[in-house]
């Protein structure tokens, strides 16, 4: 992997964790997450406008972003209601462990293959995710995992994970056709209507406000961090293959794990912190895969 898609990929990793770490802390998830789309679409509006005007807009790009919406709205209402169940150092890697489903549909659908660096890089992050989930580093430790893999909060990030390895392979197919940001933008204005059209309905005004008045500032990093962190996404992906990308972004589990320890008093065992070294590992042997 190049030295310059690597790099984008390694900054997205702390801010994407970062706004991951807000979302958590917020009192109700899916309201706060709905006002991060519309406070995102707000944001970066005259960008928007400005791409637009220079670069121009096709019908066949309205398949492009509706598919892309759709997946992405799938992402964001699984990844709201796996932390209404699950802790952060829990839900965090399940959710960023796209790379399990990523390597076959990149293979099946855009015939993407990789180098043996690249394949032991990436069951070394599967196996960190694994042993993460262990209680112990024993044989009941194991048994336990079946049991966390069992409840809401995993079950909603598994989920999640692969609607991050779906939108990433539409993603990498999509801004080969139509200009990255203007792409990611349309789509996040879809996925904001769509999202707030539903808490709109499910939740009462005073909820709505309620989490506004209490979150505000944060609501509004996590607009502006997920639009940047995609950005730097989107880059990588015009110069790099998509499992590569997103095999890599896993390292971001380690970031939200410190986090959930240090500032939510999570838990922080034996089997995670193996787990976080051999995710890191793995990671790192990206930078070598071809």
């Amino acid at each position: 992997m190049d030295s310059l898609p690597f790099a984008l990929v390694m900054i997205s990793i702390f801010t994407h964790a970062y706004w991951n770490y807000l979302i958590k802390r917020s009192g109700n998830k899916h309201i706060f997450t709905a006002l991060s789309k519309l406070a995102e679409i707000t944001i970066f509006l005259i960008p928007a406008i400005y791409f637009l005007a220079t670069t121009g807009f096709r019908m066949e790009f309205l398949l492009l972003i509706t598919v892309a919406a759709s997946i992405t709205f799938l992402n964001y209402f699984f990844l709201a209601s796996a932390y209404k169940y699950g802790d952060l150092s829990l839900v965090y890697p399940i959710s960023r462990s796209s790379i399990i489903f990523l390597p076959i549909i990149a293979f099946y659908f855009i015939d993407e293959r990789i180098d043996g660096i690249g394949i032991s890089a990436i069951l070394m992050i599967l196996l960190g995710t694994f042993v993460m989930h262990m209680e112990s580093p024993d044989k009941q430790g194991i048994q336990t995992i079946l049991k966390n893999i069992g409840n809401k909060g995993s079950i909603y990030a598994m989920l999640a994970a692969l609607a991050v390895a779906g939108y990433t392979l539409w993603d990498k197919i999509s801004i080969s056709k139509m200009e990255p940001f203007l792409y990611f933008y349309m789509y996040t204005f879809i996925v904001a209507i769509c999202y707030n059209s539903m808490i709109s309905i499910k939740f009462k005004k005073e909820q709505i406000k309620h989490e506004w008045r209490i979150n505000r500032a944060r609501i509004l990093q996590v607009g502006f961090f997920n639009s940047f962190t995609y950005v730097l996404i989107l880059t990588a992906l015009t110069m790099s293959k998509a499992t590569y990308v997103g095999g890599l972004r896993q390292l971001s589990i380690v970031i939200g794990a410190f986090l959930g320890y240090k500032l939510l008093g999570e838990k922080l065992t034996l089997p995670k912190i193996i787990g976080i070294v051999i995710s890191i590992i793995g990671g790192s042997l990206i930078y070598w895969a071809k």
